[in-house]
């Protein structure tokens, strides 16, 4: 299986014993398909999924003796990766734009004199970005993983009425979206 290669390359270059690499293997052997699949649907790309995938299990691994402890692995490691894939949404987002600028304009921007005019908020398309992404999120989770609300509060950090409205908001959106394509496809019979 091709996503087990990223349990070998992530194993591999990590700085432990050997048993320990075996070990974490072992535990994690089970949840990595889970896992890619719930990073799959976040992400939207086969590429992106990997790559959170890949950074999840870097960061778990000098977490084993917390995941030996551990009775219910994939909710602990599925709260990490949304962590993970939460704080890369805030990364991209919080980047700035590059426009072209020319040298100078590069120069005034590195000594720190030309971020005045950037604004770091995000606006409405960000907002709306954001929100469709939780929806999405969700909705995965709970109608596809199978994750009760309660599980998700927990693994999403999110309190269960806001987890209650997003999972009523995604499911109108999505009954929206398949009743337009049902009426496009009577269109284009």
């Amino acid at each position: 299986m091709k996503r087990m290669a990223w349990l070998k390359r992530t194993r591999g270059s990590l700085t432990a014993g050997t048993g320990d690499a075996a070990e974490f293997e072992r535990l994690l052997r089970e949840h990595v398909p889970a896992l890619y699949r719930s990073a799959y649907r976040w992400t939207g790309t086969v590429d992106r999924a990997e790559d959170l995938v890949q950074q999840l299990l870097m960061r778990l691994y000098p977490r084993l003796p917390e995941l030996r402890k551990l009775d219910r692995i994939r909710p602990w490691a599925l709260r990490v990766m949304y962590r993970i894939f939460v704080d890369e949404l805030r990364r991209e987002r919080a980047s700035p734009v590059e426009f072209g600028m020319d040298a100078s304009a590069d120069a005034e921007q590195d000594s720190g004199e030309g971020d005045a005019w950037l604004d770091t908020a995000p606006g409405p398309a960000e907002l709306t970005e954001q929100e469709l992404t939780q929806e999405r999120v969700v909705l995965a989770m709970h109608d596809i993983e199978d994750y009760t609300l309660p599980e998700l509060a927990q693994i999403m950090d999110i309190p269960l009425g806001t987890l209650k409205s997003r999972l009523h908001r995604a499911r109108a959106r999505l009954r929206e979206l398949l009743t337009a394509e049902r009426l496009a496809a009577a269109d284009r019979v």
